[in-house]
């Protein structure tokens, strides 16, 4: 800017243009107006101040809105020129950048190159984190932008993770939205996709490696200390910052609206205003470059990583803190995780044994009904036997209590047992002989074995007295009917009784 001839003394005018002789170093040194230090050279009186009153602006009356959307809301200009159109602004672009300028200067343009892009040769991925507000709580989000450095055609999404499964997630939608696939995707520092192992050479991750075979594209790793050769997708950032999350500040209900936000934004800014350094639409440039990039995939594998294990003596494998289980057959064996976006699947000698979904927890051990099923059978645990034991009911509840009491630690022997007659016989009829057995105070498998053959079983509860014999056939289709857990005790004395009258008729 330059100075007015107030601010500079005459004497420092003409020290100066004695110094270097000329008007114009002379102004360019005291960064003045040539018109005014040559009046000063030359000795010629100043132009009076003009006395008429200066013209109103059409931004008079929203200088004070402006100055808050600048200060508080830190809008960008176009935003502003939005904000007091809608409010009767009437002026034009211009005016109000210069005004803008004034109050918040604009920072000094960095040194660039310009590399040329080809259309339908790249495409430039890359994440950006922002703090918004979701449903009234602050949260981190990551935005995933992919941008056509020919087009400059964009897709923004975001996401609350930066993790391989939603970055493929996101390449396939953004695909989906290109109606084509880039013939090299570029990626800066992205540890999901791959690293620099060497001078020229790349190492990528075998998920994203399967993924980029599906697809057809190439990779390129940009060069360490080269932003400029990233510049595409890494400049509109700002765009999607001071537009798209400022024009809602950064505000929404949830992560979905960010998303339909985000999705509007593209398809009714970004994509279909004029660009600065291209002077066309990106819209429809893209039209021009799609058919100079790869055809979408008719059908592409899911894609996976696959992961080297060992089967533990707990029948499970371990991933990411989390255990996961196979039939336990397999212990100790070597075998192969498939680890999809939701999926695992563990191969040993090349075919599935298992599948599980994926746990989003920490330090969980996920175990399938049926491998806990065949573990019981060849080698049970006390912890797993108890649990399927009280699966059972509460009879079985309080025939486990009677068990710890009366066999203390040889209570999983019995507990095993009972579990196999359940098993062999049906859990109804188990049960109904649990609680027979428990009535006389007897815990253990030999007694609800008695129970269900019908055989006598010795009662703990009283002195020893003669045994009553028991019919097995009206005993198992009694205790086949009987719901145990809405009955009452008292229906066992009345079985009793009622089968020693009758077995005193057909005696008579």
């Amino acid at each position: 800017m330059y100075r007015r001839r107030r601010d500079i003394d005459a004497r420092k005018v003409q020290e100066t243009y004695a110094k270097y002789g000329s008007i114009r170093r002379t102004a360019r040194e005291l960064k003045m107006r040539r018109k005014r230090v040559r009046r000063i050279v030359r000795g010629e009186a100043p132009r009076p101040p003009s006395s008429r009153p200066p013209r109103p602006s059409k931004l008079d009356p929203y200088r004070h809105v402006i100055k808050r959307l600048v200060l508080e809301d830190e809008l960008t200009a176009i935003l502003i020129l939005e904000e007091i159109r809608a409010l009767g602004y009437q002026g034009g672009y211009s005016i109000l950048k210069d005004y803008v300028r004034t109050i918040r200067p604009a920072p000094r343009a960095k040194v660039t190159t310009v590399l040329e892009h080809p259309p339908g040769a790249e495409g430039q991925v890359d994440w950006s984190p922002y703090t918004v507000r979701l449903g009234g709580e602050q949260r981190i989000v990551h935005a995933f932008s992919l941008v056509l450095p020919f087009s400059r055609f964009m897709v923004v999404r975001f996401a609350l993770d930066e993790k391989l499964g939603t970055l493929l997630r996101l390449h396939d939608e953004a695909f989906g939205i290109l109606g084509a696939i880039p013939k090299v995707m570029t990626y800066d520092n992205m540890t999901t996709v791959g690293r620099h192992s060497g001078k020229d050479t790349i190492e990528l991750s075998a998920r994203f490696e399967a993924y980029r075979k599906g697809c057809g594209f190439e990779v390129a790793l940009i060069d360490p200390g080269r932003p400029n050769q990233h510049a595409s997708v890494e400049r509109p950032f700002h765009y999607v910052e001071n537009n798209c999350l400022r024009r809602r500040r950064f505000r929404f209900d949830d992560l979905a609206a960010l998303n339909r936000h985000a999705a509007w934004w593209c398809d009714e800014v970004a994509n279909v205003r004029v660009h600065g350094s291209t002077r066309e639409r990106p819209i429809d440039r893209l039209e021009r470059e799609r058919p100079l990039m790869l055809p979408l995939p008719s059908l592409r594998p899911e894609p996976f990583a696959a992961v080297s294990r060992k089967v533990g003596t707990d029948f499970c494998v371990a991933l990411e803190t989390n255990r996961y289980s196979v039939p336990p057959a397999h212990a100790g064996r070597p075998a192969t995780l498939r680890v999809y976006d939701e999926r695992l699947e563990v191969l040993v000698d090349g075919k599935v044994v298992a599948a599980h979904e994926l746990c989003r927890g920490r330090h969980q051990r996920l175990v399938l009904p049926e491998h806990e099923e065949a573990f019981k059978r060849c080698a049970p645990s006390r912890r797993l036997l108890e649990q399927a034991f009280l699966r059972l009911g509460p009879v079985a509840e309080d025939y486990f209590d009677g068990l710890k009491t009366q066999r203390g630690r040889g209570a999983g022997y019995h507990l095993q047992r009972i579990l196999k007659l359940a098993d062999r016989h049906g859990a109804e009829l188990v049960i109904g002989a649990m609680a027979h057995a428990a009535r006389y105070g007897n815990y253990s498998a030999d007694a609800v074995a008695r129970v269900i053959s019908g055989r006598e079983i010795e009662d703990r509860t009283a002195p020893q007295t003669a045994p009553v014999p028991t019919p097995p056939e009206r005993v198992r289709r009694w205790l086949e009917g009987l719901h145990v857990e809405k009955g009452d005790l008292e229906d066992y004395d009345r079985l009793v009784d009622q089968l020693d009258q009758e077995e005193d008729h057909e005696e008579e």
